[in-house]
């Protein structure tokens, strides 16, 4: 009885081919409004209109200045009037894409100057209305109304 306890013990801890894992990500409210739509998970974009990324989790830009990629909380300032809801975002789910940049900037610079991608702000869909900036989640100003009877 004892060895079947046991056995039936490390059958539960013991790695196995059979066991599936099933991870899933979802991050939408940390996404930005100005993030395109139809991703539940976002990394990282990468803005190739600008020939930059933004990291979604650290809510920074990602940028190569002197062959070192840099964090910043801002765009840069030739940027400065650059509308980030007209431009195209691809997304990345992995970390640091930013490595893999030759191959990214090849790839997608076909999508420069394309605002053919929704942005976030201006879907209907209930499910970004947990963004804190989404404009479904500033009613009245933030003020409520009392309603007279």
């Amino acid at each position: 009885m004892k060895q079947i306890l046991l056995i039936f013990l490390l059958s539960l801890v013991w790695p196995s081919e059979n066991k599936s894992q099933i991870k899933v990500n979802v991050n939408i409210g940390n996404q930005p409004v100005w993030g395109p739509t139809g991703y539940d998970y976002a990394r990282y974009y990468y803005l190739p209109d600008l020939d930059m990324y933004y990291d979604v989790n650290r809510r920074e830009y990602v940028y190569n200045e002197n062959n070192q990629w840099l964090y910043i909380n801002h765009l840069p300032d030739r940027y400065r009037n650059y509308d980030l809801f007209k431009g195209y975002k691809v997304v990345f789910k992995e970390d640091r894409p930013f490595e893999n940049h030759a191959v990214h900037f090849v790839k997608y610079k076909k999508f420069k100057n394309n605002h053919q991608q929704e942005a976030i702000i201006y879907s209907k869909d209930k499910k970004y209305h947990q963004i804190k900036d989404h404009p479904s989640n500033k009613h009245n100003n933030g003020t409520k109304k009392n309603k007279k009877n």
